[in-house]
């Protein structure tokens, strides 16, 4: 009765069915879902695997009458789902139809996430398979993008929309997206659901600390506030949609979605630093934490505090992770603050509580400039002098050592994050 379009290998919009009789149906007769073929998984089309749009359907019926014959799961209100077995077989309320190669569920917050690359490069940068994988549960549904439907004479375009199609359970859990190629910097979600309670909680780990914004039908949603208690960003609640914030050190990037509502992901221009203080975590945050951090850094800088966001505090000895931002993110205005930035760290006018051991900065693609390590002012165009005498060697003093803050020398920090 139900069926897929043979060709349909990118994206099978979900099916809202309401106030249909249905007259003499056997089991198994209601639909077929057809597996993608094998024949796709050819460069020329969807690449080591077959493109995965016919194993993230969704139909949705509701106000459903039935006479005569009725199959399982007849119902008036019910969902039909493929036979994907990364996500099917983990939902209690669905059961597995062979004859139809699907499941018929009594599971009101299913939904389907459309989320897609907005970069110049989305159709000839890879970055599938993703997983999309749920908290708690078996959940590891793996997409494909597009299909190749460019050809040039006799040779394929190898041109693939990087858009993603994935069935999901909304029912406000917490999914992880795990991209084997790096993460797009624009994105755009979209949660599609019956329910309109339907929502769930999205997280994606990315290489670097690059500052991002979240805005929701084009609006900025500003991040959580930050907890001085648990030393990060507050947890997600799911108060509203487009709640963020984000994880430092492991550069994870949380956000709630619902049903109805577009989120896009945008980087923005930032000035990335590095600050590490002569201090433990616990004499930090007795002192005030970041709160007095960032009105010292902000008086130094002659700026308003909320241009500066912390980004993550941890030890050794102590170490916080900051971006300086502007309204406009207009890159002159940042190139000064920049620029002043340097002068205060090099003459050591900045008094933020505690003697300095190093300070790196940069932009949103490396912090690498150095402007002191170890103690030492390294800046060019200042004089190399010692700025923490405590802590430095004359043998430091005279080779000063490179210290960076990207994440190869945070491969020791535990890997479980509570939420």
């Amino acid at each position: 009765m139900f069926g897929l379009n043979p060709y349909a290998s990118d994206y099978i919009p979900m099916q809202e069915l309401s106030d249909n009789e249905f007259i003499n149906v056997e089991d198994g007769a209601l639909a077929f879902f057809y597996t993608p073929p094998a024949g796709w998984a050819v460069i020329s089309d969807c690449g080591a695997f077959p493109c995965t749009a016919p194993l993230n359907i969704l139909y949705m019926f509701k106000g459903t009458t039935w006479t005569g014959t009725r199959p399982y799961g007849a119902r008036s209100e019910f969902q039909l789902i493929a036979n994907n077995s990364g996500f099917a077989p983990a939902l209690e309320d669905c059961r597995g139809e062979e004859a139809m190669n699907g499941y018929v569920c009594q599971a009101a917050q299913l939904g389907v996430l459309l989320f897609e690359s907005q970069d110049e490069d989305k159709y000839d940068r890879s970055m599938q398979p993703i997983y999309v994988q749920k908290q708690g549960t078996t959940i590891n549904n793996k997409l494909n993008s597009y299909m190749d439907h460019v050809w040039d004479g006799f040779y394929t375009g190898q041109l693939r929309l990087s858009r993603f199609p994935a069935v999901v359970q909304a029912d406000r859990g917490i999914y992880d997206l795990v991209y084997t190629g790096s993460p797009a910097k624009k994105q755009k979600f979209t949660l599609k659901s019956q329910d309109w309670y339907a929502g769930m909680t999205i997280r994606i780990a990315y290489p670097s600390a690059q500052s991002r914004t979240i805005l929701r039908d084009g609006q900025v949603i500003e991040m959580n506030r930050w907890d001085e208690r648990k030393r990060q960003y507050g947890e997600i609640m799911q108060r509203y949609c487009g709640e963020n914030r984000y994880i430092g050190v492991k550069n994870i990037l949380e956000f709630y979605i619902t049903q109805g509502c577009n989120i896009e992901i945008h980087p923005r221009n930032a000035i990335q630093t590095m600050v590490r203080m002569d201090w433990t975590i616990e004499e930090f945050f007795a002192d005030g934490g970041t709160t007095k951090f960032v009105d010292r850094l902000a008086g130094a800088l002659g700026i308003h505090a909320s241009t500066i966001k912390v980004v993550s505090v941890y030890q050794g000895s102590v170490v916080v992770q900051y971006q300086i931002v502007v309204d406009d993110d207009d890159q002159r205005k940042l190139n000064v603050l920049q620029a002043r930035q340097t002068k205060i760290y090099a003459t050591n006018s900045a008094d933020l509580g505690a003697p300095l051991l190093d300070v790196f900065t940069g932009d949103n693609d490396r912090v690498d400039t150095k402007i002191v390590a170890n103690g030492v002012v390294t800046a060019q165009g200042y004089d190399k002098v010692v700025i923490a005498e405590a802590t430095v060697s004359k043998t430091q003093a005279e080779h000063v050592e490179t210290f960076r803050p990207d994440l190869p020398i945070l491969n020791d920090i535990p890997e479980t994050i509570e939420n």
